[in-house]
């Protein structure tokens, strides 16, 4: 038997999770809400990154021992990122790497003002630049995004064959 945990902030991991659940009929657990999970169950988790953490993947790991898969949804997705992300969270288990969303009205308290700071800095570095990419970049984090799309889980469906 195979489950699906998850924890989201702004609702990326959990709109994967469902999608993962519909396609492949695993049931979908909030890891808050993991205490119904089968005990003989697989762990298939999905996170999403912060500053180069995978939220909630410490956590599965103590509550499940070995997981199935390691799932991550971020804002980016590069080669590089996904390396340096398994080297600093000691990711051994398969991997995959997502793409999520990003809303500036969806961030609430710390995460918002970081985020918010981020934003600025980006601003005035393009004051030095007339960079079209930097200039994208950072309209995008303004008006927000949204690259969730089940296309992305192709890779995790053949791994789970």
């Amino acid at each position: 038997m195979i489950s699906i945990v998850y924890v989201t902030n702004t609702g990326s991991s959990k709109a994967y999770a469902q999608m993962l659940s519909e396609k492949t009929g695993y049931a979908a657990y909030s890891l808050a809400d993991s205490g119904s999970v089968p005990e003989e169950s697989e762990v298939i988790f999905i996170g999403w990154v912060m500053a180069g953490s995978l939220q909630g993947l410490k956590e599965a790991r103590e509550r499940f021992g070995n997981l199935k898969a390691v799932i991550a949804v971020g804002m980016m997705k590069s080669e590089k990122q996904d390396k340096d992300l398994k080297e600093k969270n000691g990711i051994t288990e398969p991997f995959f790497s997502l793409p999520g969303a990003f809303d500036m009205k969806k961030l609430t308290g710390m995460h918002k003002m970081m985020m918010g700071m981020m934003v600025k800095m980006m601003k005035s570095k393009l004051k030095e630049t007339d960079d079209p990419k930097a200039k994208e970049v950072v309209e995008k984090f303004e008006e927000g995004f949204d690259m969730i799309d089940e296309k992305h889980l192709s890779e995790v469906l053949e791994f789970l064959g």
